[in-house]
């Protein structure tokens, strides 16, 4: 028996091994795909992802990890490849091989982007669309409605447009287009802007497959014009306090921000309640979202 190895394993199997230093990395690599895997990849070793590095993180990255987790997978290897991929392995790093579940690999994707329901809002994939849904497909813009802090907004974005439904919605930041295209499907004039052509492409394209007139485009805040009912920012806490005074300058009625960390939460408020007074607060997770009313 080689590590664990079965020839009774599914047909797809994996080579884990933890403890490899980096600098072997590329070499076991290239061994792996010499001796026929379909693909590699480096995880953190023992599975454990190393944090990633925030943007109001100060001070030099923390170095990479002296040591990694390579997984490699094969199909069907037979026992003369498991026995030459396991004498490619350095002394010291602890391996085994596991069964890869047997599934429909070009659709196995599709159940991370699962029908949202919010209010009388419904948000869905193509392969899951029913009549009346705002239909978005995965793209490279952020946000599908599945993260806690998207779903935080629709949720005050849905709730504010049943009650007046032809308001004008601002989205600062606005990645897939997602919130701004809820917005109009709903029936608001809505428009979103965001730094990013890749997304503002992405936006667009997701507005025409669904017959909506919403404008996307790389036009800063500061030179957005006018007041707008509700203005949406779906940021990070340190880009919301960087734009606090162009947001206010923007807000009508409602100012709704999401994708502030819990322990980032203050630096927002001390900036904004002494012009806004206290938002409405709700909290999924780590994750807060804050909803001023202009006074």
């Amino acid at each position: 028996m080689l590590l664990g190895y079965s020839s009774l394993m599914p047909c797809w199997v994996a080579l884990v091994v933890d403890g490899l230093a980096r600098g072997r990395l590329d070499g076991v690599s290239s061994a792996m795909f010499s001796l026929g895997a379909a693909g590699v990849a480096e995880e953190g070793d023992g599975g454990v992802e190393p944090t990633p590095r925030q943007t109001w993180d100060i001070g030099p990255p923390e170095p990479p990890a002296r040591t990694v987790r390579l997984r490699a997978w094969f199909e069907a290897p037979e026992e003369s490849v498991i026995a030459a991929a396991e004498r490619c392995l350095p002394s010291g790093v602890e391996a085994h091989w596991e069964a890869v579940p047997d599934e429909e690999w070009s659709t196995a994707w599709q159940v991370h982007f699962p029908v949202i329901r919010v209010g009388r809002l419904t948000v869905a994939p193509p392969w899951e669309a029913e009549p009346g849904a705002l239909i978005l497909e995965p793209g490279q813009g952020f946000g599908t409605g599945q993260h806690a802090t998207t779903r935080q907004v629709l949720e005050r974005l849905v709730s504010l447009l049943d009650a007046a439904p032809r308001g004008r919605v601002l989205d600062v930041g606005c990645g897939s287009g997602i919130l701004a295209l809820a917005a109009a499907h709903l029936g608001a004039d809505a428009y979103g802007i965001d730094n990013d052509p890749v997304a503002v492409a992405d936006a667009r394209s997701q507005a025409a497959r669904n017959g909506l007139q919403v404008s996307f485009d790389t036009t800063p805040l500061a030179e957005v014009p006018g007041r707008w009912q509700i203005v949406l920012a779906n940021l990070f806490a340190d880009t919301i306090v960087d734009l606090a005074e162009e947001l206010i300058a923007r807000t009508g009625d409602h100012l709704i921000l999401g994708g502030i960390l819990a322990d980032r939460e203050q630096r927002v408020r001390d900036i904004l309640d002494p012009r806004l007074g206290p938002p409405a607060r709700s909290q999924d997770g780590e994750w807060v979202c804050l909803h001023y009313r202009e006074p």
